[in-house]
């Protein structure tokens, strides 16, 4: 259970009231049918230059679903139990992910922001530079970012018969991933609690092994019969449904801190009780502890001839499921896990030298995967990103998302995860690995999820959304989210120019770096606006060719006191290379009106109603419908009747606003010194 101050950061982040994760298809859809549109259907307004034309309607949506077909085809071609190689290589998505600093306050919270490298005359310098490039460039501070370090109580995992792993990992995995989730958990923990030099101690609640005599067969989950007696007392300890564990100073828990539910009852086999052994293992030994349990039950993957896909390996499997832990306690969602079975050590183990190497190997880098894990809206822009496409606009999103969910609704409906999965790596290989991990931590929801946000665009009922982009995120994993992300597509040097409105909301968007609201549009801006209409602040950046770009990222671990760090792939000289996102939608010329009448327009005006409350606010922070450059007013746009994005929609007795003095930067370009 998440303590008040995570329910209370929620609220914010969400600006909605939490629900449980049990909700299903059928719920959303009968309980949010007072809220839908009358007539779901698109309609063509000629008149009305917010709504698409139907052929782009019906193209759209048949573009979608030949491209979403193609994605499909291929997953099912992939043979079950292997993966396309180096698809779920934890790396791949650590592109300029920067690393917890070593040394962490004993505070509940770890702030920090991102520096963005742009052109000089684009924002203000603040931000330490350490490129050579700083003769033409620029460095200007993000929005501040902030990392959850402690929780009140620790995450219940359950056992249950449908896990959702179940339909996407091998049975060597389902047999031991409740026990080495708990492995990871700890090992996590244990890590946080040692960079915040607070320790860590056994408690007395723990599993007691059964210590059988003779050769009579047991019943056991576990059988460590042939385990060291510190692998034997760890277990017990992580294993127990009451935390076997705790902080030394008996204060909060870090967010990877789990157990079991209360009515969960493993029974371990052991030739030891292993009541002598009371210090815990630190991170490092924990990591030599859970070498010696993958060496005893033969934990590795067999070789295979194919030379494109690879099983995955448990120990890998659970990982990625630990990195997902803080998600769903933030998300309310609920672990649920394989029985576990390891009552027979194999002799001849898969697990080998490599193996142990790559395990190590995980917890040398945890800090990195530690940043991305704690911080869960940049899981959720992630997760979201693989139904987005760079070239669908605003107002066609909803047919692209009913090509999406008519796509693979059936796979859904047939619980074939394992197929889904491989069509959203075969997408976005780079950041496809964190669906895998939420569905391989078991909550069957997460299927829902889907079906709701191609519908909705959001998750849960209730519970606002974690799908809106984080171009830092997008700079981290080394995949784009947004339209924000890409630079502008022309330059406009003429004051009878139409500007295109995705750059014009690009340039917006580099003079408030620091504002978290400007990065909640992901789907690109249509139409154009007269130049004469846009602030003269901005005309600079119209007329110059700039870019905008991520430079590092900056922790703030105690006061007067910052840690400016370049990511991993900087720090490491380590980065998986040619993994390109497949963006590309395939084109059709075969679309029916009659065939395809009954397309869902909520996410379209949802997306388009955003779109029009970015560009009515200016670079001041006012907002006033000119800045639109529609000549209608709101109420006579079909999709903004009810719309409340401005705060005096029809006072005409608007207050004169007192005269600016321009900035330094307008004032130089007035004087044609830039």
């Amino acid at each position: 259970m998440a303590s008040n101050h995570s329910s209370s950061l929620r609220s914010v982040l969400t600006r909605s009231i939490c629900t449980s994760s049990s909700e299903r298809s059928s719920d959303f859809t009968s309980k949010d049918s007072a809220t839908n549109e009358p007539n779901t259907r698109f309609v063509d307004k000629e008149d009305d230059p917010l709504i698409p034309s139907l052929e782009d309607v019906y193209r759209t949506f048949q573009e979608g679903k030949v491209t979403w077909e193609a994605f499909l085809s291929q997953a099912k071609r992939i043979p079950r139990g292997l993966w396309p190689k180096d698809a779920l290589n934890p790396y791949v998505t650590l592109v300029d992910v920067p690393s917890l600093p070593d040394e962490l306050p004993r505070n509940n919270w770890l702030y920090g922001r991102p520096c963005w490298e742009l052109s000089h005359g684009i924002g203000d310098t603040e931000c330490r530079n350490t490129d050579s490039r700083s003769d033409t460039t620029s460095l200007r501070p993000g929005r501040l970012v902030s990392f959850r370090l402690q929780i009140g109580d620790p995450i219940r995992c359950d056992i249950c018969p449908d896990a959702a792993s179940y339909a996407c990992a091998s049975p060597e995995t389902t047999d031991s991933l409740a026990v080495l989730v708990m492995c990871w958990s700890y090992i996590l923990s244990a890590r946080l609690l040692e960079m915040q030099r607070r320790g860590i101690r056994y408690t007395e609640d723990r599993l007691w092994p059964t210590v059988p005599h003779g050769r009579k067969e047991t019943t056991a989950d576990i059988n460590l019969k042939s385990a060291s007696p510190t692998l034997i007392r760890w277990l017990c300890a992580i294993l127990s449904p009451a935390m076997g564990w705790q902080a030394r100073d008996h204060g909060h828990l870090p967010p990877w801190a789990t157990s079991f539910k209360t009515d969960v009852a493993l029974i371990i086999e052991a030739s030891d009780m292993a009541a002598d052994v009371c210090s815990p293992p630190s991170s490092i030994e924990a990591m030599e502890l859970l070498i010696e349990l993958c060496r005893l039950f033969g934990l590795g993957i067999d070789s295979t001839r194919l030379t494109d896909f690879e099983p995955m390996p448990p120990y890998k499997a659970s990982f990625l499921a630990a990195l997902a832990l803080p998600f769903y306690n933030f998300m309310e969602l609920q672990p649920q896990l394989p029985h576990p079975r390891l009552a027979k050590p194999r002799n001849n183990s898969t697990f080998n030298s490599s193996h142990e190497q790559q395990l190590r190997g995980y917890l040398c880098h945890i800090r990195y995967f530690m940043t991305l894990s704690a911080h869960p809206p940049s899981i959720g822009s992630i997760l979201w990103s693989v139904f987005w496409q760079p070239d669908v606009n605003c107002n066609l999103v909803g047919p692209w998302l009913a090509s999406v969910l008519d796509t693979l609704e059936l796979i859904i409906a047939q619980n074939e995860i394992e197929v889904l999965l491989k069509v959203f790596l075969s997408r976005r290989p780079r950041i496809g690995i964190w669906w895998v991990a939420l569905f391989f931590l078991g909550d069957p929801a997460l299927l829902d999820w889907i079906r709701r946000y191609a519908v909705k665009m959001e998750e849960k009922r209730g519970f606002g959304s974690l799908s809106s982009p984080d171009p830092m995120v997008s700079a981290w994993t080394g995949s784009k989210q947004s339209f924000i992300d890409f630079d502008n597509d022309l330059l406009y040097l003429e004051p009878s120019d139409s500007v295109s409105r995705a750059d014009l909301l690009r340039c917006r968007f580099d003079l408030k770096l620091q504002d978290s609201a400007t990065t909640a549009l992901s789907w690109r801006p249509f139409g154009h606006i007269e130049k004469s209409l846009v602030e003269l602040e901005l005309w600079p950046q119209l007329e110059t060719k700039y870019t905008r770009r991520y430079n590092a990222f900056v922790w703030y671990p105690r006061k007067n006191f910052s840690i400016l760090d370049e990511g991993f792939r900087k720090d490491t000289g380590q980065h998986i290379i040619n993994v390109p996102d497949n963006l590309k939608m395939h084109t059709s010329t075969e679309y029916s009106e009659k065939k395809y009448c009954i397309t869902n327009m909520r996410p379209s005006k949802d997306s388009t109603s955003k779109m029009m409350g970015f560009l009515v606010e200016g670079v001041g922070g006012g907002r006033d419908w000119a800045n639109a450059g529609l000549s209608m007013q709101p109420k006579q746009l079909r999709w903004l009747r009810d719309w409340e994005g401005l705060d005096r929609m029809e006072n005409n007795a608007v207050e004169q606003e007192p005269s600016r003095t321009p900035s330094w930067l307008l004032e130089k370009w007035i004087n044609g010194e830039i």
